[in-house]
């Protein structure tokens, strides 16, 4: 694993260098915790544990799996186009603390309709299916006013290319469906019974401030109520699923009550990504065990 990031210059690759650096020599207390972590099943792939990385972070693959150093079950790459393909796949079997599932983050580029959108998503789940083991993507048309008819004709289309996949390959790469939402924001659960009766793999709930990311942002959460209100509207979509679909989330996690509280709401997975920028690259271990 080496890092690309040479001049950092920002926090966010302030960051990215620590954990990458933490990730190549893992602290002997480390390996002691690994030992006692709690593997979990979901969307059909096993976890080591529920706490992942959310997109973002590690936005090539230069950390990758070697997550698993640093206390995390998975990590989430990209978003990935087709403009910004990484010429080096992260390794899809490093010597780690924890098996760590990788997933990648798909986005189209400036497409001019729905179905320009679901044709570049297809093209990049057929590129990075032999790589991930599962996929997450944010179709602009989601969570746009289209169509009711338009927004099924184009998930139909992914699950299906999914599918053909699966045929062709004999491997099963589960699809996350991310929703955004603003922080303070109960109302999120419109498309989850929807998506969960379509037996989507995943749904992303993903409660975000929007950019920039500032240390005064971050702070926000540490108000009591915004983190009940957050664990109130994961409650609220895991009253809403009506099939198997896994319910994962990010945003707002300072701590490990935090994390605690969002498993304790209904979330199967729970990723971070700004409590690695502003808590330290050990923020891993802290929560999990």
């Amino acid at each position: 694993m080496g890092s690309l990031v040479t001049n950092p210059t920002n926090a966010r690759e302030r960051a990215f260098l620590r954990a990458c650096n933490h990730a190549r020599n893992p602290l002997p207390d480390w390996k002691r915790l690994a030992q006692h972590a709690s593997p979990i099943n979901c969307m059909g792939l096993a976890f080591p544990n529920r706490l992942g990385i959310a997109a973002g972070f590690d936005r090539s693959g230069e950390l990758g799996r070697s997550a698993g150093n640093l206390g995390f079950g998975a990590i989430e790459l990209g978003s990935w186009t087709r403009e910004n393909w990484p010429n080096d796949l992260p390794a899809h079997h490093p010597d780690v603390l924890l098996d760590t599932r990788l997933g990648v983050r798909l986005a189209a580029t400036a497409p001019v309709s729905p179905e320009q959108e679901t044709g570049q998503l297809i093209h990049l789940l057929e590129k990075a299916w032999l790589t991930a083991d599962y996929l997450t993507m944010a179709p602009g048309w989601l969570q746009q006013p289209v169509p009711f008819r338009q927004l099924h004709a184009n998930l139909l289309r992914l699950r299906e290319a999914q599918q053909a996949l699966e045929r062709r390959t004999r491997k099963f790469r589960p699809i996350v469906y991310k929703l955004q939402v603003k922080p303070g924001n109960e109302d999120v659960c419109n498309l989850v019974p929807y998506l969960s009766c379509q037996n989507v793999d995943g749904i992303l709930i993903s409660f975000d401030f929007g950019k920039p990311v500032t240390n005064v942002r971050y702070r926000q959460w540490q108000a009591p109520e915004l983190q009940a209100v957050t664990c109130r509207a994961i409650e609220a979509c895991q009253r809403h699923l009506k099939g198997a679909s896994a319910l994962l989330t990010n945003g707002g996690v300072l701590s490990r009550q935090d994390y605690l509280d969002r498993l304790n709401a209904g979330a199967e997975l729970v990723q971070l990504h700004n409590a690695l920028v502003f808590e330290g690259p050990d923020i891993g271990w802290k929560l999990t065990l």
